[in-house]
């Protein structure tokens, strides 16, 4: 005699259900993993031996297209599969993860620290500005392109600029600046040719971090 309660007539546990759905997160959370990957490799372009050189270059544009290869195919193989949810949870994580690396700019390769790198650089051009000899775009010694890679630097009446970061476009950048005097109040500063930044903090010997 069978009884209601028997376990004979049970259902069965959905464990390879509950497998699928963990192996479908995982492989929504690897699409999404290349973009974050580009993190420590903006940190290893815009390293002093290789900021603003060819390879410098190349390792930045392979981990982009690495990113991008793993984020389209993670939702490619979800779509054939039939793994709808996966496909778009794949897409939400790639989307996430592009707002973040995009919101890391120069801060991949501390400002502080680049800083500290070119102290002396930088007081050498800060000593030029003062005694009036820099004016207009400058072209800035060798040992300086690690820091301003683009090579984009001016000086005006009001104050002295070395770019530190700007995208692809050149519409948006960051970078150090030297005034003659001291901001008290919102000043912008041209830091990309589409862009303008405003001093956010003091980073050492009158060198302001804009952005």
């Amino acid at each position: 005699m069978d009884f209601p309660w028997d376990p004979v007539d049970q259902p069965a546990k959905p464990s390879a259900a509950v497998a699928w759905s963990r192996r479908g997160l995982l492989h929504a959370a690897l699409g999404g993993a290349g973009w974050l990957l580009l993190i420590p490799a903006g940190w290893l372009a815009e390293t002093p031996l290789l900021a603003g050189t060819f390879a410098g270059w190349w390792i930045s544009l392979l981990a982009v297209v690495f990113a991008v290869l793993v984020s389209v195919a993670a939702i490619l193989i979800a779509c054939v599969r039939g793994s709808w949810g996966v496909a778009v949870v794949s897409l939400c994580l790639a989307a996430a993860a592009v707002v973040v690396v995009s919101r890391q700019d120069s801060q991949i390769f501390p400002v502080d620290h680049r800083y500290r790198l070119h102290r002396a650089a930088l007081a050498e051009l800060a000593e030029g500005y003062r005694a009036g000899r820099l004016n207009g775009e400058l072209t800035l010694p060798a040992d300086m392109r690690s820091l301003c890679p683009s090579g984009f630097a001016y000086a005006d009446p009001t104050v002295l600029f070395v770019q530190l970061w700007q995208n692809w476009r050149a519409e948006s950048g960051t970078g150090l600046a030297y005034f003659a005097e001291p901001p008290t109040e919102p000043t912008p500063v041209t830091t990309a040719s589409g862009d303008l930044g405003y001093p956010k903090r003091e980073v050492g010997d009158g060198w302001w971090w804009v952005a």
